[in-house]
């Protein structure tokens, strides 16, 4: 009877061990799933209410849930927010490289513009309840210019 006592005193504390170890690893985890190695726009020229393709090249280390915002500022310094794309299930860890489109909004002002991408990742569940890790890309920098359609006369010389 003694020696059960014993062994069941032991499981205990090998369970609070444990379970505390395991508390305290998922609290001092930190380390962003994803690392961006570079970013940039496949045409440096869009016109407002059109699309450009963004490429971002990726070093993931590991597989999480994520909550992605995804901004445009433009020459006025206005955020705009840009609809967030769904990614399927087909991620996997190690190096990659992808491609996105973004639809440029109609109210985004003429002249130098970026995109960020925003990313929240939970990696377990004290991340979701508590502080999740933010990775934030590189700025992706391009030019807005008038939407077609828009006919830019140049002025006639006058002395002609």
């Amino acid at each position: 009877m003694k020696a059960i006592k014993s062994i069941i005193t032991v499981g205990v504390l090998l369970a609070a061990f444990y379970g505390s170890f395991s508390f305290v690893s998922a609290l001092i985890d930190r380390d962003p799933p994803i690392a961006y190695e570079g970013a940039r726009a496949i045409e440096e020229n869009v016109q407002r209410g059109s699309s450009i393709d963004v490429e971002f090249r990726v070093f993931r280390t590991r597989i999480c849930d994520q909550t992605v915002r995804r901004y445009l500022t433009d020459s006025e310094g206005v955020k705009h927010a840009i609809p967030s794309y769904t990614v399927g299930i087909q991620m996997l860890a190690g190096r990659e490289t992808y491609q996105r489109s973004i639809t440029i909004p109609t109210a985004a002002s003429l002249g130098p513009a970026s995109y960020q991408v925003v990313i929240d990742y939970s990696c377990n569940p004290l991340q979701t309840i508590f502080s999740s890790i933010r990775v934030v890309s590189p700025p992706i920098t391009f030019n807005i210019l008038p939407e077609s359609g828009l006919l830019v006369v140049p002025k006639e010389d006058s002395d002609g």
